[in-house]
């Protein structure tokens, strides 16, 4: 086999391109995708496509290929991509750049404003509403709406960003002809004018992606950091709330909400919240009524990144267990109040009752935590496996 082929366009969305064997025009071959190492997708690579049926003698044209990547790669990291043909040694070249720089705020702007958020990072099912109701009773912390619909201002404009500094997409979002049909005004999508074939009417061809990682982010963050703080400001106004610190809001522990908070408030505080996997399955099952693959499936993910958020220490991220919240109460939230650097959380015992007996699962907080010695078979016990890095990492016995 002699490969030849070329990665024609690379965004955090989708990677086109086309290959082939020369020693074999009339059939195809397969590759195989790698993004920053890790192999993500293998196709065949037959799609028809103009022009390419003049690549060699009795060329068919059938060797294109197109894939979107099941979850768009984040605006907030480095990403790279390779592709080789796969039983091969031969990776394709890059008819543009096959890296990505993340995107960067480069006007600071007002960034050290004293208002700032707190990010409570959760895997669900582990005390994040009984631990947002006694930050939403400090009178130097804002929380807007209730559980299930807090509001998440932050994290909405995080995503916003990470859309507004995408590449175009003409194929799967708006078109420049495109921008002012009625159909569109539901739909603003990706700016169409970010297609990386625009990047050709610069000079030099890093011109467009710099402008957007750089001078377009940097606007948008400064722009996204007001509406943000002026809406909280609003929030603390309406609650008698006349010198707010900080603005509460929940997240899971995926990169794009957290990383996009960060990067719009260098001052952020985050609350990483765990719990026993194990406790927080049964609490899945029971709950939300999901299966035991369905909510084994959910923790897998969260067990991954929140280990990953403990592998980079940072002073600026406090970790509480959900056992030491509903057990430990006093000494949780002094913990607590010294990271924020706040006064003592005032403490209602009645409320944080009720909280509990309207969310819980279980008869007790004290019910809540080993249930799955007597929840779960030794079958289902079996799969958790999984979450032993997690349980060491975290001091739950294995």
């Amino acid at each position: 086999m002699t490969p030849i082929g070329y990665i024609d366009a690379f965004t955090r969305f989708h990677v086109d391109g086309w290959a082939a064997d020369q020693d074999n025009w009339g059939g195809t071959v397969k590759i195989t995708i790698f993004v920053n190492g890790e192999e993500v997708h293998t196709m065949e690579a037959d799609h028809l496509r103009a022009q390419l049926d003049q690549v060699g003698p009795g060329a068919t044209g059938r060797y294109a290929f197109s894939h979107y990547f099941e979850s768009p790669l984040s605006p907030y990291r480095r990403n790279e991509i390779a592709i080789k043909v796969a039983s091969t040694d031969c990776f394709l070249k890059g008819a543009t750049l096959t890296t990505i720089e993340p995107i960067e705020a480069e006007d600071a702007g007002d960034q050290f404003r004293p208002q700032a958020p707190i990010l409570l990072s959760t895997m669900g099912r582990s005390g994040s509403t009984l631990l947002m109701a006694v930050l939403a009773q400090h009178p130097q912390i804002v929380v807007a709406g209730q559980r299930p619909f807090e509001v998440e201002m932050g994290c909405y404009y995080a995503h916003a960003l990470r859309a507004l500094t995408a590449a175009g997409d003409h194929r799967r979002s708006l078109r420049a002809d495109k921008i002012t049909a009625s159909e569109g005004r539901f739909h603003l999508g990706f700016n169409p004018y970010f297609e990386p074939s625009f990047g050709a009417y610069f000079r030099d061809p890093k011109t467009l992606p710099e402008f957007i990682n750089k001078r377009v982010s940097g606007r948008l963050v400064t722009a996204f950091r007001g509406i943000i703080l002026d809406y909280y400001q609003t929030v603390a106004s309406d609650q008698d709330k006349s010198y707010p610190l900080y603005f509460a809001e929940k997240s899971l522990p995926e990169d794009d909400a957290r990383l996009g908070v960060r990067l719009m408030f260098r001052n952020c505080k985050e609350i990483a919240l765990v719990r026993d996997l194990r406790d927080a399955l049964c609490s899945f099952m029971a709950f939300g009524n999901l299966s035991f693959q369905e909510s084994l499936d959910d923790l897998r993910s969260s067990s991954a990144r929140f280990l990953e958020i403990a592998a980079n220490p940072d002073p600026g991220i406090h970790f509480i267990r959900y056992e030491d919240l509903v057990l430990q109460q006093r000494e949780t939230h002094a913990a607590l109040a010294r990271f924020l650097g706040v006064s003592d959380f005032p403490y209602d015992e009645q409320r944080m009752g009720k909280l509990f007996g309207d969310h819980a699962t279980t008869r007790s907080p004290a019910d809540s935590i080993g249930r799955w010695r007597k929840d779960l078979t030794s079958e289902q016990l079996d799969q958790c496996g999984f979450f032993q890095p997690f349980l060491e990492r975290f001091g739950y016995a294995v």
